[in-house]
């Protein structure tokens, strides 16, 4: 690799945790209160977006007030349910870990919010290997818009040429390229055309390693 230094951008849900079930918990409590029809079909058609693009079309026209107060609730139940259970993924901790002792620069960039972000930060002890938490609602627009990966490679004073992402969903993988960031897609059992077009496409993290990476960065 050049001398600039390189960087690897983490999304959160999906990648470093799996918290797509207490999302989805939270989700249908709050409309369940509400009388909202939430479906599963719902959550998945929606899951990775901020709560500002999600709520309108199922709770209808709101005042800014009363979305802020809504996504309020939706996140304290998330936390309710998540502060107990964030496990790390298999592999996550351990490539985190090696890419920081080979050198790259890493940050978290993550729809949710950022009261959810340093909690599971807290809990699994993310410090010691990222040095940047990016929230959604810090950026103007969310993925599959870039805004979010770009403020990430400028927080850690890396070009976005030298940066890659590594995320679980199709809007994610949108949000890198046009960022004009390489990226790994993290599958799982999933065959979507739109995580095809990552650099990289890989069943789990175990099967990426510092080296893997590395040669990314090098076939550009």
């Amino acid at each position: 690799m050049s001398q600039t230094p390189h960087a690897v951008i983490w999304d959160l849900d999906g990648v470093i945790i799996d918290s797509a079930e207490e999302h989805r918990r939270a989700w249908q409590r709050m409309a369940r209160e509400d009388g909202i029809s939430f479906t599963d079909a719902d959550f998945w058609a929606t899951f990775g977006k901020r709560n500002d693009d999600i709520i309108p079309p199922h709770w209808g026209s709101v005042s800014p007030e009363r979305l802020k107060a809504l996504a309020d609730r939706k996140e304290r139940y998330f936390r309710e349910y998540i502060k107990n259970a964030a496990v790390a993924l298999p592999g996550s901790m351990e490539l985190m870990r090696g890419l920081h002792e080979a050198g790259f620069r890493q940050a978290l960039a993550s729809s949710t919010p950022v009261e959810n972000i340093r909690l599971i930060s807290d809990v699994l002890h993310l410090e010691h290997y990222l040095t940047e938490l990016v929230s959604g609602e810090s950026v103007a627009r969310g993925k599959p818009s870039p805004d979010i990966f770009l403020k990430a490679a400028a927080d850690l004073h890396v070009p976005p040429s030298h940066s890659l992402v590594i995320e679980d969903a199709v809007a994610g993988i949108q949000a890198a390229r046009a960022a004009g960031m390489r990226c790994i897609a993290v599958a799982g059992e999933r065959d979507l055309p739109g995580l095809r077009v990552a650099d990289l496409v890989v069943h789990n993290l175990t099967e990426v390693s510092v080296e893997r990476i590395q040669q990314i960065f090098a076939s550009a």
